[in-house]
Parts: structure tokens; C-alpha cells; sequence
């Protein structure tokens, strides 16, 4: 398996708070995808997003991005097919909310890490609202490490358990929750920072989330990773 980062050139056609930009990038990538001739790239990702994406640099002071000035993105995938359908499509689609002016491709390389941390809020639901209202924070840590495992054996297709350690340590960022807008409705994340365990299988599995994101609605830019090799 190996992760692929497309630092993509972007500008918007519009001015766009910060909030909602998640959503709009989201609903781009996934029209794109539609329009897609083939159009298993789009059924592949009905189950589990092999892609995630990280929020525009450099951020305005007004958290509003401004009409025509150029942004970066970076989108990941753990699929080759995908960074080649967005490094050769993307720029020919449009929608009316933003425009894909061009990047190129890179491959992260396959280090010892040592710390992964969200750059975008991790998502975490439960039938009834914010997880801090209804589980404690070792039950959090578990759905993570469940969402990974099951991530992974969709994509390997394989039957791994959860009988290892995944990481050592984690720290939230945050005092209070961060606000994602989704379909007309407002989720509540958290930024966390993981240390992660040594062992090969936890190693597989933070490699994999560097392209996959953490947590859920990862397609929505959810749950992306910034990280540390040792």
C-alpha cells in the first residue's frame, strides 16, 4: 500500500467562509467522481472513502477565502487510479464554487512514525449528537481504532483483529469542540495528536490513515493527518 498527496492549486469563484469550505471541496471531488466515465471510482467509495483532504493554505485572518486568489489543497488517497483521475480530471471539472488550477503528484514515503495529529477535525458519531455527551474518552480511542481496522480490511480484504496496540498515547488539541458543516447541519470534532506504537501492525494501519483520514466523514475532509517519522 502506499499513500499519494496531490498538492492541488485551487481558487474560488466566490468568497467562502472557512466553515463551509470543507463541504464545498467535498461536493466538488464527489461531482467530479459522478461525472467520472468510469464510474467505479465512484461506487469503489460507497462503503469507505479511500481519499481524504486537508483545508486551503494559507487561511485568511477573516477565515473567508477570497474570490480568485490562489489556495493550496492537499488531497490524499491510498489509491493509485483515484490521484491519477484527480491529477487529469479535476482541472476539467467545474461546478461553479471553485476551480482546480493544476498540482502534482508525490508518494509519502514508508518511515518509522513516531506522532500523527488531525489537521481537520475527527468525527466521531453517535446516534445521539457530540460522543463527549455519551461515551468516556477510552471508548472514543476504541471507535478510532475500530473505524481504522475496519478501513483496512475493506481495502486489504483481509480479517484483521484488534488485538495489538495502535498508539501509545493521545492528547486533544482543543478546548472545546470544533463546528464542521454537513448537509445543512453542524457536526462537532476534535483535534487530537496520537503517539504511535512501534509494532508493525499499528505502523500498516497510521501509514494507511495518512490517506484515509481518521474517524468518519473523511470525504468531507474530516479527520486528516499531519505526521511525525522518527
Amino acid at each position: 500500500m502506499l499513500v499519494y498527496e496531490l498538492p492541488l492549486k485551487i481558487c474560488f469563484l466566490t468568497p467562502l467562509p472557512s466553515v463551509c469550505v470543507s463541504e464545498k471541496i467535498g461536493q466538488f471531488i464527489s461531482g467530479a467522481l459522478r461525472m467520472s466515465e468510469n464510474d467505479s471510482l465512484y461506487r469503489k467509495n460507497d462503503r469507505f472513502q479511500s481519499y481524504t483532504f486537508d483545508q486551503p493554505f494559507p487561511l485568511e485572518s477573516e477565515h473567508i477565502y477570497q474570490e480568485g486568489k490562489i489556495y493550496t489543497v492537499r488531497i490524499r488517497t491510498i489509491s493509485q487510479e483515484l490521484a491519477e483521475f484527480f491529477i487529469g480530471r479535476l482541472p476539467l471539472y467545474a461546478d461553479g464554487c471553485l476551480q482546480v488550477l493544476g498540482g502534482e503528484l508525490k508518494i509519502i514515503p514508508r518511515y518509522l512514525l513516531e506522532r500523527v495529529h488531525t489537521l481537520t477535525p475527527v468525527i466521531v458519531k453517535t446516534k445521539q449528537g457530540y460522543w463527549r455527551n455519551q461515551m468516556q474518552e477510552d471508548e472514543f480511542e476504541k471507535r478510532l481504532k475500530a473505524n481504522l481496522i475496519r478501513k483496512y480490511n475493506f481495502f486489504q480484504h483481509t480479517q484483521l483483529d484488534g488485538n495489538f496496540c495502535l498508539f501509545r498515547r493521545m492528547e486533544f488539541m482543543n478546548r472545546k469542540p470544533v463546528r464542521v458543516t454537513h448537509k445543512n447541519i453542524s457536526l462537532l470534532g476534535d483535534k487530537v495528536s496520537l503517539t504511535a506504537a512501534q509494532n508493525e501492525t499499528a505502523q500498516e494501519l497510521l501509514y494507511m490513515a495518512l490517506g484515509t483520514g481518521v474517524g468518519e466523514n473523511n470525504a468531507g475532509g474530516c479527520g486528516f493527518l499531519g505526521y511525525r517519522f522518527r
